[in-house]
């Protein structure tokens, strides 16, 4: 009979996602214990304190997951699995061990020992360090002393310069600086002539509004003196100017319609207003 419950305990057993079992009678009693002292003693503690209201109970402890299982009439069966594993295999690898434990008489196991738990393995000691053999070193023989050195009969050499070189024989001759060829004066540049000074009648600046004058007529017309002589100094584009020369624009405004830059439109103006074409700037 009670190699039928081992025969039972065989899935477990073999079973290599399970770490430990045992078997638990109704009176608190472990056997078949496959657990460590811990494991075992928490387990105890926990059937102790839900005593017969177990049908099943997982715990969770730093060994893995634990599954108390109702087998009949109080006698219970606590499988460890790895902390990993989920629930649901668990539970369906314990059920295969269970039925089989139902179909058994579990009295018979009292009439057995008592299984004691599985000791954790102790580590083993330490291999001892076996000192190093001796090494016994022997003195080096001493070498024989050396003879002495034999005399030849070589001629000395001696030391002595056969001639000594004096300082000035031994300097070169001072280099001799290239002639220098007399340089040319430079006739220095003359400054750029200054503008001529415009009358302060004529002086205007980007915001003069141009008015026409008595002889702007004639200045628009190319044959006559005074409009030849405007075109012969300023070229086409002068009378440009004088066409834009309404009372309202200023020299900015005529300078960005013609796309000229401004100092020509204010010489053409200064220009125009020192011969009477335009109309002298008022007296500020």
């Amino acid at each position: 009979m009670a190699e039928d419950v081992q025969r039972a305990l065989d899935n477990l057993r073999f079973d290599r996602m399970v770490k430990a079992f045992c078997i638990i009678s109704p009176d608190n009693v472990i056997y078949q214990s496959k657990l460590d002292p811990e494991t075992e003693a928490m387990v105890k503690q926990t059937v102790s304190l839900y005593k017969g209201q177990i049908s099943q109970l997982t715990v969770n402890t730093e060994a893995g997951l634990v599954v108390i299982s109702k087998i009949a009439n109080n006698w219970l069966l606590a499988v460890l699995f790895p902390p990993n594993l989920s629930l649901g295999i668990a539970v369906v690898k314990t059920k295969a061990t269970l039925l089989a434990l139902r179909e058994l008489d579990l009295e018979i196991l009292k009439t057995m020992p008592a299984a004691p738990a599985e000791p954790k393995p102790k580590p083993a000691p330490p291999p001892l360090e076996t000192p190093p053999p001796e090494i016994k070193t022997e003195p080096l023989p001493t070498p024989p002393p050396s003879p002495p050195p034999a005399t030849t009969s070589e001629p000395i050499i001696s030391a002595e310069p056969a001639s000594t070189i004096t300082e000035e024989e031994s300097l070169p001759p001072p280099l001799e600086p290239p002639p220098v060829e007399p340089i040319e004066s430079i006739e220095p540049i003359p400054p750029p002539p200054s503008p001529k000074p415009t009358s302060p009648e004529s002086r205007i600046d980007l915001t003069f509004v141009p008015q026409g004058g008595e002889s702007l007529l004639a200045a628009l017309d190319k044959g006559s003196p005074v409009g030849g002589n405007l075109y012969d100094k300023f070229g086409p584009f002068a009378r440009d100017i004088l066409f834009l020369v309404d009372g309202k624009r200023d020299v900015k405004t005529i300078a960005f319609l013609l796309g000229l830059p401004e100092y020509a439109i204010v010489e053409v103006l200064e220009f125009a207003i020192t011969n009477n074409i335009l109309a002298k700037p008022a007296a500020t």
